[in-house]
């Protein structure tokens, strides 16, 4: 236990409530093109209509790659970091007809919140590891120091050629993986399976909402023993899934959890 973070707590507050508070995904200027282009994205963060541009810059970027039915593409010469007249960007190279996967991948940033706080964040997101080791070792009345980071995939289709590649995971950490491809639905029906270190995740929370009609109710379900879950989609347009999880760090000094964020977003058309 790290009793000697109570000081330091309400000094990264305000920072780790923004961090925390919000969801990030990317954001293509279009999910569907009718020939072969090149596709812009943007990476957004934010809730409903309180989005604005993820502070884009290089020591954040892991990697940002296309995943195609013919292979991987690396999209790191493309990007271009946030500035106070850019929103942070980054691009494609041509897109063959077939469906394409963007993937991103961020760096570990360091998020402290008090104790209260830490403690409901930590059951809204339904983090049920973290919160039994805080119960276990007695860490529920102090502060909550974790590491962080983001994954996030988004769906492309160009012309009229389905592939199903949306349907392989790419290797992040934490990933939604769709199991029926978000662009051939059968009764409006989706599901996914959730994936942590490669291996299916049971009792996840994972929500689905619109990217676009902020009155639109997020549907949330839980995983279950093989990671899966299902989702009715009933609001045309960008749609986000999100999900999150985090583990007890045991010998670690840097921080007491390890947190994962994912998301995945497409757009769905009836």
């Amino acid at each position: 236990m790290k009793l000697h973070r109570q000081g330091s707590a309400a000094l990264l507050l305000i920072a780790s409530l923004g961090a925390q508070a919000h969801d990030f995904w990317l954001e293509p200027t279009l999910y569907f093109a009718k020939a072969p282009s090149s596709i812009a994205l943007q990476f957004k963060v934010g809730h409903k209509e309180d989005t604005s541009h993820w502070n884009l810059t290089w020591n954040k970027i892991v990697a940002l790659r296309t995943y195609s039915s013919d292979g991987v593409t690396d999209m790191g010469s493309s990007i271009v970091p946030k500035t106070a007249l850019l929103p942070g960007l980054a691009k494609t190279a041509e897109l063959a007809p077939g469906t394409h996967v963007i993937g991103f991948e961020s760096y570990h940033a360091t998020s402290v919140l008090g104790a209260e706080k830490f403690n409901q964040y930590a059951k809204d997101e339904g983090l049920t590891e973290i919160l039994a080791y805080r119960a276990s070792t007695g860490q529920n009345d102090i502060a909550g120091e974790e590491l962080y980071s983001r994954k996030a995939k988004t769906i492309v289709q160009v012309g009229d050629t389905i592939t199903d590649n949306a349907l392989k995971p790419i290797g992040h950490t934490l990933e939604i993986v769709p199991l029926n491809h978000p662009y051939k639905l059968v009764d409006n029906t989706l599901s996914v399976q959730v994936l942590f270190k490669g291996k299916p995740l049971s009792n996840a929370l994972i929500d689905a909402m619109s990217l676009v009609d902020y009155n639109a109710k997020a549907q949330v379900v839980m995983t279950d023993k093989e990671g899966k879950a299902i989702f009715k989609l009933d609001t045309q347009g960008p749609m986000m899934l999100n999900t999150v999880w985090g583990v007890p760090l045991t010998n670690s000094n840097s921080a007491d959890f390890e947190t994962y964020f994912s998301s995945l977003t497409f757009e769905y058309r009836q």
